[in-house]
């Protein structure tokens, strides 16, 4: 027998390996899931519901969707996807016992948080910087799924950061 075949009859095969999709890291695919989630959750929300509803009902009803889809889509597929060669709970919003109430409040917060300051960033974005969003360039509307996504994404990676930075600080 060659040295190849043997090498690899002694290696143990990883089962988190068997499609194409494994091989992208977990970070990226937990980024794409939130984006796609605040893309969807605007478009559901903002874009698909009927005049009626002003803007301030829109932010209010995008943030309770926000909030079940975090956490039961987002945060159950974090855990899903946890386990000890890749350990990804430290891309969950908060710590709080996901099977208490108080998990739902949190996550509330988080995704209330982000939605007002989604709304004062575009204020800002718009007409005080006269910058365009992805919304004006392609179909020239201010509001967008992808615009938003991407918000989410980046005020996402700067509340895990600072959460991980208070967690840090408590230790030591």
């Amino acid at each position: 027998m060659s040295k190849k075949s043997t090498n690899n009859q002694n290696q143990q095969p990883n089962p988190y390996l068997i499609d194409k999709l494994a091989k992208v890291p977990a970070s990226v695919k937990i980024g794409f899931l939130k984006f796609w989630l605040a893309g969807a959750s605007f478009y559901m929300t903002v874009l698909a519901l009927p005049q009626a509803f002003d803007w301030l009902d829109r932010l209010v009803i995008l943030a309770l969707l926000l909030t079940l889809g975090v956490e039961y889509i987002s945060n159950t597929l974090i855990i899903w996807m946890d386990h000890d060669k890749i350990p990804t709970k430290h891309y969950l919003p908060h710590h709080v016992d996901r099977k208490s109430i108080k998990s739902l409040f949190a996550t509330m917060l988080y995704a209330s948080i982000i939605v007002t300051l989604f709304h004062f960033a575009l204020i800002f974005w718009v007409d005080f910087l006269g910058m365009p969003t992805i919304g004006i360039i392609i179909s020239e509307s201010i509001l967008d799924p992808f615009s938003f996504g991407i918000f989410f994404y980046i005020i996402d990676r700067i509340w895990l950061f600072l959460k991980e930075q208070i967690k840090t600080r408590k230790k030591g």
